[in-house]
Parts: C-alpha cells; sequence; structure tokens
C-alpha cells in the first residue's frame, strides 16, 4: 500500500516516477510554454506559442459531435457481451450481501453513501477501499478529515482485527501492537492511494485531475472497462472553495461541481466513485426509524433469517444528505447507513442496516450488517437478530394500533347503544301518554321517521314493544297500533327517559 499525497502544481513535491515517463514522451524541443492569461474583459488571451501544426495550445476543445443511435449500438453490444464474459467487472465490495445491491460491486458511476455523524461512514469507505485494493484494483482515498495516522491506523486495524481507536490513543497492549505489526505485509505493496485535506480547502477541480493520473498509472490493458479503478471522496460536505473563484462559492455549489466532477471521471475514465455524505440535521429523525420510514419488509426462513428484502418507500431516503440532496438524485445509486436501536452489545457493537434506496441499474433492497465498533461484517447469525430487532417496533405499533381501533370501536358501540336507549325511552314516552297510537304516528314523532333509528329503538325495548293491526277510517284499512307493555321493560327504559 501507497500513502502518498498527490498535489496538484507544488514546486516543492516531486511528481510519481510515473508522469515522468509520461512527460518524458515529449522530445525537450517540442516543449511548448502553454501558459495562458485572462483579459480585462473575462476573454482568455493566449501567450503560449503556437505549436508546429498551427493549433493554439491553449484554445478551448472544440464541442463534441452530435451522436446517432446507429453509431452508439454496436459498442454497447460490445460492452455488455464483455461484462458477460468477465472481460469487465466491477470493483469487488467486501460483504457478498451488499455487492448484491449493485449487481456484483460496484460499476463505474457515481454512488452516494450516507448517515448520521459517528456511524461508521469512513470504516465503511476504507473498508471498500481496502477489499478492493486487495484484490488488485487500484483505488484513490481522499481523506479530507482525517490525518495521515488515522488512516494508516483505521487500515492497519482492519487487517489485523484490531480497534485502529486502542492504537490510536495509546491504549493499545502489547498483543494488539504485535497483531498490527504482523499485518503490515498484507497491506504493503496494494494499488491504495491517499490525498489528504488541506488547512485552506480541499478544492472539488482537483479531483479530474487526480483521476487522470490514476488512469495514466494504471491503464486498462483490455479495453474500456478492463481495469477498473476505485475513487473514494470523503467526505463531500467538507470541500473546499476554488482558489481561482473569485466570488464566495457556498458548500451546495462545491458540491454540485464535485458531483459534476465524479460524473465526468466515471463516464470518461471508467471509475467507480464512491461520495461519503453526511446526514442533513432535520433528517436525522428520519433514520432512527428507517424501518417504518422506508418501509423495510422481507419474509424470513425457518431461523428467522429475512428473505426477499424490499424497499416499499425508497424515495424518502433519497436526498438525505446535507446539501447533497439534490445531486443524489443525479447518482447511481444512493445508500444509508442506519443502526437499529436497542442492538447494542457488550462490546460497543450493535446490528445495522444498509439500505440502497436507489440503484439505476438494480433497484432497490436493504440487507443487515453487524457493526463491531470499529468496522462492518457480515452478520453471523445471517441477520436473524437484526430481523427480530426491526420487527419489534413494527409489532409494537400494530398491537397499539390494534388497541387503538377496538378503543374506537367500543366507543363507536357505546355511542350507538346510547343513542338506541334514547330512542327507545322517547318512544316508550309517546306511547304512554299516546296510548293505542299508530306506528307511522309515533315513528315521526319519535325518530324523525327515520327507519334505522326506529330499527334500533325497538330492538332495545325487545318484546316491551307490541304492535297489533285494527281497521280505522272510513274505509277501515287496517293500521298498525303501539303498545308498550310495561311489566317487560328494560331497566334503563322508563317514560322520563333512559337511565344509562
Amino acid at each position: 500500500m501507497t500513502l502518498m499525497r498527490w498535489t496538484i502544481d507544488d514546486e516543492h513535491e516531486p511528481p510519481p516516477e510515473w508522469l515522468d515517463d509520461v512527460a518524458g514522451d515529449w522530445p525537450d524541443d517540442e516543449r511548448k510554454d502553454t501558459r495562458c492569461e485572462t483579459g480585462g474583459n473575462g476573454a482568455s488571451v493566449s501567450t503560449a506559442e503556437v505549436a508546429d501544426d498551427g493549433l493554439d495550445l491553449c484554445a478551448p476543445p472544440p464541442p463534441p459531435e452530435i451522436q446517432t443511435l446507429d453509431e452508439l449500438l454496436a459498442p454497447a453490444l460490445d460492452r455488455a457481451r464483455r461484462r458477460s464474459t468477465r472481460i469487465e467487472r466491477p470493483v469487488p465490495l467486501p460483504w457478498y450481501s451488499i455487492a448484491e445491491h449493485f449487481g456484483g460491486g460496484l460499476w463505474p458511476g457515481v454512488h452516494y453513501l450516507v448517515s448520521g455523524t459517528g456511524t461508521g461512514k469512513t470504516a465503511m469507505a476504507l473498508q471498500m477501499a481496502l477489499g478492493a485494493a486487495r484484490v488488485g484494483v487500484p483505488v484513490l482515498y481522499i481523506g479530507l478529515e482525517l490525518e495521515a495516522m488515522q488512516i494508516a491506523l483505521r487500515l492497519l486495524g482492519e487487517a489485523a482485527g484490531v480497534p485502529w481507536s486502542s492504537m490510536y490513543t495509546g491504549q493499545a497492549g502489547d498483543e494488539y501492537l504485535a497483531r498490527a505489526e504482523e499485518a503490515v505485509p498484507l497491506l504493503t505493496g496494494l494499488p491504495f492511494h491517499v490525498e489528504f485535506g488541506r488547512p485552506q480547502g480541499w478544492p472539488a477541480s482537483e479531483l479530474g485531475e487526480l483521476a487522470e493520473r490514476m488512469r495514466r498509472r494504471y491503464p486498462e490493458p483490455d479495453g474500456p472497462g478492463s481495469r477498473p479503478f476505485l475513487v473514494v471522496l470523503d467526505y463531500l460536505q467538507i470541500l473546499g472553495a476554488e482558489p481561482t473563484a473569485g466570488r464566495p462559492i457556498d458548500l451546495r455549489e462545491r458540491i454540485g461541481r464535485a458531483a459534476y466532477q465524479s460524473r465526468d471521471i466515471a463516464s470518461r475514465l471508467g471509475a467507480a466513485v464512491e461520495c461519503i455524505c453526511s446526514t442533513a440535521r432535520d433528517r436525522y429523525g428520519l433514520l432512527a426509524d428507517v424501518v417504518a420510514a422506508a418501509g423495510l419488509t422481507a419474509t424470513e426462513d425457518s431461523d428467522g433469517r429475512p428473505q426477499k428484502r424490499r424497499v416499499l418507500k425508497p424515495d424518502v431516503l433519497v436526498g438525505t444528505g446535507k446539501e447533497s440532496g439534490e445531486i443524489e438524485y443525479s447518482g447511481d445509486s444512493v445508500s444509508v447507513i442506519a443502526r437499529l436501536p436497542g442492538t447494542r452489545d457488550e462490546q460497543g457493537g450493535c446490528e445495522t442496516v444498509l439500505v440502497t434506496a436507489k440503484g439505476r441499474a438494480t433497484g432497490s433492497r436493504w440487507s443487515p450488517l453487524h457493526w463491531s465498533g470499529w468496522g462492518y461484517s457480515e452478520p453471523a447469525d445471517g441477520g436473524a437478530g437484526a430481523w427480530e430487532a426491526m420487527r419489534a417496533p413494527a409489532e409494537r405499533r400494530a398491537t397499539k394500533a390494534a388497541e387503538r381501533q377496538a378503543a374506537k370501536a367500543t366507543e363507536r358501540e357505546q355511542a350507538a347503544q346510547a343513542k338506541a336507549r334514547a330512542d327507545a325511552s322517547a318512544v316508550v314516552a309517546y306511547v304512554t301518554a299516546h296510548p293505542g297510537c299508530p306506528v307511522r304516528e309515533a315513528r315521526r314523532a319519535t325518530v324523525a321517521d327515520q327507519p334505522r333509528r326506529w330499527g334500533a329503538a325497538l330492538d332495545a325495548l325487545g318484546s316491551a314493544f307490541a304492535s297489533t293491526t285494527r281497521p280505522t277510517g272510513p274505509k277501515h284499512v287496517p293500521t298498525a297500533m303501539c303498545t308498550i307493555v310495561h311489566t317487560s321493560l328494560p331497566p334503563w327504559a322508563t317514560a322520563d327517559g333512559p337511565t344509562l
């Protein structure tokens, strides 16, 4: 592993040897002064010599040609065939379940990893980077937050299975230090390159130049995609301003520039760019209850391990990054790390989930991971413990919801019963005051001639209400007459109203 800081235009630090090799391809007598100045009106004024072929070396590049669909089909099909035959491969990931989120690994593109403070974003990013470098994939790790010692100790800790923080704080004993020393050969010679942050800030414009250097050092021996490389930007929200901006540039614009730089090197150089993002403060609550917020579901096997893991509401997780929400929508993937409440163990670890809310080519899914306190691993129980912890809040919510529904149903039933008894007592009072009155008259007088209320009142009275049919009027039309059997009245029914 090579821990090296690349700086652009630093006259006091010699460039890597491979840059001399590239520069050596130019004969000394053909090298030209290609510096450009800017005129007072902002236009570019060249002070360069003109090359032998008559081209102005400071002239802007010509606009790209517009391509037809016919020109795109054959190369695209050829790339698809190369991928199916494994000539082109993605950047591998150290967790098989997470690799499935992205179609086997990180394909060239821009991938966002979002989480809150202290949830292990950097640990996951370094594990990704180290895992790739160990199998020969070139890695450029841009650590804007960490110092060289921290990055080195984190990688040593990962390789040795030792908490890096114990070495950093002087708490590591002889055993831990011996294990770390034994792990040094495992990291030696890896294609792992590091760029550090600077006091004045690290501008996004340097991303493209560093990626160009990576591709020149690690060319593709068998055509496009035959040698992917990984760029990790850790993390997006602490990018610095451009030194030549000429005006203040806010964080949102700096992040936007980095996003477009990342997209360019992904498509042009075949890089997989992993952008680490911090969660916006107003989204912390969402991640605290990510299971319900994003609708994480699964079936389970006979051992309680989650299968067919689905995300029912992935859109709520896209745009959770601080000042990076808008650009996440343009990413090839957006993933979120969330810890599961109530799962912390005695060693300081806990169960977590990684939710890929957006996968441009693969869709959304989630997987459980175990956090040891300094690194992530596949759960030893296949995620059964995490799934149980995820179900517990949902089951509690379901129980409370059922209780609320039952309480509302009871309230409705009691209200309907009280209404029926009030109507029944009104019937008793009216019929008692008007013995032998027609049923229709009593119905109009007591329940406004509403059949449903009348039926409920009679059901409440039971055998205490009786009707007899008698001929009435000149034509002796049969008419139903009301009768109240007072000896059969329920205890709550009186002529003065119901006793509830």
